[in-house]
């Protein structure tokens, strides 16, 4: 976690019972914006990336107060699971941007981790994620080497990245994500719906139809030793031509193939940005 008012991060173990077990200290610089963290079975991952604390433009009012920072390293952080922040190995990247990764997992001595990665952000777009389109990337950690191998997976701008949540931190074959429809300047959120080949990074793309606008994609199994694509895929959708939403569900097998179910509402919900099912 971050706060603008404190000058690290901060690394905290949550127990089962909702218990706080450990708050220990990150050592960064600059005050980074860090919207997300990985984690695998054996690592918590860390995105210290050049998007950093503007305390002029915060005092002065004049827009979102974190700017990019040309000349900052972008830096990934692993933390042991069992230790503390103090623990922390740093491996450098290309500078660049992140706000949802898709999945991190160990692979021998490698950390993998799937990420919808940016160029650059709030840099000359000062207050929206619209200074360069988001793909999909992975970063290949070798712990041996100290070296991070990084390949961009596919050229569709996509966002809201997901898994089966039995399989956060694990291998995954499939993920699902929101079709994002960029211009020369904008990244417009809330397309159709991709589906990820995890071993390919191919896509799929699941289409909406013409004026519907989806939201971010959840799994959710048909039971709990389902397989990995054994459930159904849901998300709101909302239809431009009747100023309605609905609670799409399709196969999460072959979600192409049209709906399994449509829950329709007498209104209007307002596009957001994540989803979970409860059961």
């Amino acid at each position: 976690s971050y706060y603008w008012g404190i000058p690290h991060l901060e690394y905290s173990v949550i127990g089962a019972d909702g218990v706080v077990k450990q708050v220990s200290p990150v050592e960064v610089s600059d005050g980074p914006m860090v919207h997300d963290c990985s984690i695998t079975e054996r690592w918590a991952v860390v995105y210290d990336l050049p998007v950093t604390f503007d305390l002029d433009i915060a005092m002065d009012g004049t827009g979102f107060p974190y700017t990019w920072k040309r000349d900052r390293a972008a830096r990934l952080g692993l933390i042991p699971l069992g230790g503390s922040g103090a623990d922390v190995r740093w491996f450098e990247i290309d500078p660049c941007y992140a706000f949802h990764p898709l999945n991190a997992h160990d692979d021998g001595d490698n950390v993998v981790i799937d990420i919808v990665r940016y160029e650059r952000m709030f840099d000359a777009k000062r207050l929206g994620p619209d200074d360069s389109p988001p793909l999909l990337w992975r970063w290949t950690i070798d712990t041996a080497k100290g070296t991070v191998r990084e390949e961009q997976l596919a050229d569709q701008p996509m966002e809201f990245p997901r898994v089966d949540e039995r399989l956060v931190g694990r291998p995954h074959r499939w993920g699902y994500s929101s079709e994002v429809r960029r211009n020369d300047q904008d990244n417009g959120f809330g397309g159709n719906l991709l589906r990820i080949d995890g071993k390919s990074g191919d896509l799929t793309r699941i289409d909406l139809g013409a004026g519907r606008t989806g939201g971010e994609g959840v799994m959710v199994p048909r039971h709990a030793s389902a397989a990995e694509d054994d459930g159904w895929l849901m998300t709101f959708v909302h239809d431009a031509s009747t100023a309605r939403s609905e609670l799409l569900v399709l196969s999460a097998a072959d979600p192409g193939e049209g709906p399994v179910a449509r829950v329709l509402l007498p209104n209007r919900i307002p596009l957001g940005f994540h989803g979970n099912w409860v059961p």
